[in-house]
């Protein structure tokens, strides 16, 4: 814990590092700052974080024993464009209503990159509501992203199509290992993962084997988005059009990730709209620029 120069009205301001446990008594706190009139909280949103089995850490500022700013990451290692690399995935950048305005955030933003850094980060990455705050800071817009819009049609295939259970997670595993570009998982993590609120995950079986899966929402964070998907572009295909109906779905949203250029043109005239969006912002902390990556929807924060 370390005593910082406080504002007005914050006699008492301590910055430190908090464990897993010790951040627990906060998260009602951190829900309603992040997640305003939702169902899910964070530990539910992001379980990566804030779930008492997550690998998060988190930095505060407090005053006395109230929170009053929050920042949290998570080192992972990413198989990326050019290499593989150790990366610092950042989210959860809030503060008091009241506290607000007087810079706490950029102060503790500082914090926390130079913490990511001692932690062997090769980059950081986050996703910005407020870009110019997190300019100020080093970071850059990272490469757009691409969002498009399904619509449901007639008759699509169910042959094979169900939810995915408990003993299909090693399968999907497999499944996620295959992707040129992604963060490397343990089958531990992924299982954990697989099983968040709010989300469903639909696979697709030929004789006994998993082919395909997508997975839908996430406790408040991604509803109606698909925002992960393994297996071959036709097999994802097929799986998104007959999901879509079990679900109920008259229109959802795809994020299809870079590497497979060829999905959107497969799924044909089920997509009605095309949109760009702002990727992660990213900060290099090593000397060689690690390139592009994709970050699926399950493994952001």
């Amino acid at each position: 814990m370390t005593a910082m120069t406080a504002p007005a009205g914050l006699p008492h301001l301590t910055l430190a590092r908090l464990g897993r446990a010790e951040v627990q008594p906060y998260l009602p706190q951190l829900s309603e700052w992040l997640l305003p009139d939702q169902s899910y909280g964070v530990q539910h949103t992001w379980p990566q974080l804030y779930r008492s089995d997550g690998d998060g850490t988190f930095l505060v500022l407090r005053d006395a024993d109230r929170l009053v700013a929050h920042c949290a990451f998570r080192i992972v290692t990413v198989r990326g464009e050019r290499d593989t690399f150790p990366a610092a995935l950042l989210g959860s950048v809030a503060t008091a209503p009241d506290c607000r305005g007087q810079g706490l955030a950029g102060r503790l933003l500082g914090e926390t990159i130079a913490t990511a850094r001692t932690q062997g980060a090769a980059a950081i990455l986050l996703w910005a509501e407020r870009p110019d705050l997190y300019a100020r800071a080093g970071f850059a817009p990272g490469p757009t992203e691409t969002c498009a819009l399904l619509a449901r049609r007639p008759h699509p295939d169910h042959s094979g199509m169900r939810l995915a259970t408990v003993d299909d997670h090693a399968q999907l595993h497999a499944l996620h290992a295959l992707k040129p570009w992604r963060v490397e998982r343990s089958l531990t993590a992924m299982s954990a993962l697989l099983t968040t609120p709010g989300m469903w995950t639909f696979v697709r079986e030929r004789q006994g084997r998993i082919t395909a899966y997508a997975c839908c929402g996430k406790g408040a964070d991604l509803q109606g988005f698909w925002h992960e998907v393994g297996g071959s572009d036709t097999e994802i295909a097929e799986l998104l059009m007959a999901a879509m109906h079990e679900l109920e779905q008259t229109d959802a949203m795809l994020l299809p990730p870079p590497y497979r250029p060829d999905l959107l043109a497969v799924l044909g005239r089920h997509v009605v709209e095309v949109a760009t969006v702002p990727g992660p912002m990213v900060l290099v902390t090593s000397a060689v620029d690690p390139g592009r990556c994709w970050i699926d929807g399950l493994d952001s924060v």
